[in-house]
């Protein structure tokens, strides 16, 4: 029997007056933890964007659980989380208050689960938004994608400009996350090559709009031998 497709893009292009995205024409099976890798510049956010139903025009077709995203943005945000490249959110209220805002949007969002994240996070629930740190503030935001247990979570650059130890916090909380439910999806964003080795499966290289590569970790770790993922994902962005 064929995989189910948690996310398909059929030729999908967006245009912007200095970058063009595309064609893509990618699958995404459900249950995989797919990495975003390349350059600043490369498309990494604005594919994410597209498939969260950010990006008002595209050509092509681009479609999350097979329901084309242009057509259904509402319904598909519902079945999506999004952790953003920054926080979004009002700087007066304070992360309790932001978290209690957002529940109002999502039928399936759990308030308790949503307090578990928190507290395992060390967010204090008092602090104003425009006071947190940028590790907080990455951290509220994957509370926020992960309160209301979407079969797909969609993370830009989630580990970016934080220290080890948030690092290592968050790459745990999403791995355990996903691992805890059968067929969730993870299509992330990074430019860090260590964070990509530890929680992706599978690797699709961006660079100016295209793909490089579409590669699994077992190809990766031959491609590798004695040195690292993270070397021969080096390798691959700089021989191209």
């Amino acid at each position: 029997m064929a995989e189910r497709a948690a996310v398909e893009l059929r030729e999908l292009s967006v245009r912007y007056p200095h970058f063009i995205l595309g064609p893509l024409t990618l699958t995404i099976s459900a249950g995989e933890r797919v990495a975003l890798v390349g350059p600043n510049g490369a498309g990494k956010s604005t594919t994410l964007r597209a498939v969260a139903g950010l990006v008002p025009r595209y050509a092509g077709s681009a479609t999350v659980e097979g329901r084309e995203v242009r057509d259904v943005g509402p319904r598909v945000r519902a079945r999506v989380g999004v952790l953003p490249e920054r926080l979004l959110g009002f700087g007066w209220i304070t992360v309790a208050e932001h978290l209690e805002l957002l529940a109002s949007f999502y039928p399936t969002w759990d308030p308790a689960y949503a307090d578990e994240l928190r507290t395992r996070l060390d967010l204090p629930a008092d602090t104003k938004l425009a006071n947190l740190s940028k590790g907080m503030q990455v951290k509220l935001s994957l509370v926020a994608a992960e309160s209301f247990r979407p079969p797909i979570l969609l993370l830009d650059e989630p580990t970016s400009g934080i220290d080890p130890v948030m690092r290592g916090d968050i790459l745990r909380l999403i791995s355990e996350c996903t691992a805890a439910e059968e067929g969730r999806t993870v299509l992330f964003s990074s430019h860090i090559l260590e964070d990509v080795e530890e929680v992706a499966e599978r690797v699709i290289l961006l660079r100016g709009g295209r793909v490089l590569g579409d590669l699994g970790r077992d190809e990766l770790r031959a491609e590798a031998g004695a040195g690292t993922l993270s070397k021969a994902l080096y390798r691959r962005l700089t021989d191209a």
